[in-house]
């Protein structure tokens, strides 16, 4: 029973009465693990009642069992972000995990294949319908905006994105007008629908990475001017990967355009101004900041308030403070946004009051 390697899981995300294909453990006060629960055993609310009365807050799978357990969780998001004994941060933390999964899924599919496969968007459209449920309280969005600061990897940025985008869009109905006239008169389906739709574009806005390789996408240092042009093409990939999908126009335009500056001089069409779709700008704004925000390999985050001054074009540096070195990859951050939806974006993090 101790021989295998054990990952640490919340409680919460074993929804009671399901049936997991997977076997989980307590760790025991003599430093052992104990089997808990069978496979294909169902798990009452009242056992994780014990549980926690137990003092644990944490159960553990075998890591030779953590796809069942990641399947698992893909399969039953829906229940988990809806269990009330879960606390916001375990979901949180459960919800990220599957959307990283499920954008992973479909980097890995789609450089197979060549295109969004039907059943990446489907995953994909199915991740959404959660995300919509859980991205509309504001215990999430403190939850889920603990994630800042965390390392930058694509498939959890394209998360943050995903959050920021759906909770910026929720606050700002006005925008969604922009995106398509006549919002405001919309059945509640059919606004419903569409910023379902937004929300795929912000998951999906840098599918086209899936082409780009590894060695740039992780590279410590600055890029040579042969890698920065390699990663200019991803706008491109991408738009090549949805074309053949049944999505909206206005969403392969905003992952054709969502690195267009507002003022010209972006990638990889040099648009500028209402050239640039109202999305695409969006994306422009959050794909940013969660940059500026996240530790890469390159730099350390920044915290979000002086992110948000340098993007309004406020000096980052004070008096006595030594110049912040800039890379290639960061050029750009100033001059290039839409002022009024960046002004908009600046109060909706007020609202959303994330650590400065």
């Amino acid at each position: 029973m101790n021989r295998g390697m054990y990952m640490a899981v919340p409680p919460g995300a074993v929804v009671p009465g399901a049936l997991p294909d997977f076997r989980i453990y307590v760790f025991t006060p003599e430093g052992r693990y104990r089997l808990w629960a069978l496979e294909g055993n169902r798990v009452t609310a009242e056992q994780l009642a014990r549980l926690a009365e137990g003092g644990h807050s944490e159960v553990y799978v075998d890591l030779a069992e953590q796809f069942k357990y990641e399947e698992y969780l893909e399969n039953n998001l829906g229940n988990i972000l809806e269990n009330q004994a879960a606390s916001d941060d375990q979901k949180a933390k459960i919800f990220s995990k599957v959307s990283a999964n499920v954008v992973k899924g479909a980097f890995e599919t789609s450089l197979g294949l060549g295109a969004m496969g039907a059943a990446a968007l489907h995953r994909t459209q199915k991740l959404i319908e959660n995300a919509l449920m859980f991205i509309k309280e504001s215990k999430s969005l403190q939850a889920l905006s603990k994630m800042i600061g965390h390392d930058y990897q694509t498939y959890e940025h394209a998360t943050k994105v995903l959050w920021f985008t759906v909770a910026f869009l929720r606050l700002n109905p006005e925008i969604l007008e922009q995106i398509e006239p006549g919002y405001s008169a919309f059945e509640e389906n059919r606004k419903l629908q569409m910023m379902r739709q937004c929300a795929v574009a912000a998951l999906l806005h840098d599918i086209g990475k899936a082409f780009v390789s590894h060695t740039i996408l992780e590279k410590t240092e600055p890029l040579t001017e042969i890698e920065w042009e390699i990663m200019k093409t991803h706008p491109l990939q991408g738009l090549a990967m949805l074309i053949d999908t049944d999505t909206p126009l206005f969403v392969k335009k905003a992952v054709l355009h969502h690195h267009e500056d507002f003022h010209g001089g972006g990638y990889p069409m040099r648009l500028e101004g209402p050239s640039i779709t109202t999305l695409a700008r969006v994306l422009r704004i959050i794909d940013v900041f969660d940059a500026m925000t996240s530790r890469r390999p390159y730099k350390e985050p920044m915290a979000p308030m002086k992110a948000a001054q340098i993007m309004i074009g406020k000096p980052a540096e004070s008096e006595g403070e030594e110049e912040r070195e800039e890379d290639q990859r960061d050029q750009g951050m100033r001059g290039c946004f839409d002022q009024e939806l960046l002004k908009k974006f600046i109060q909706f993090l007020g609202k959303v009051k994330l650590d400065a």
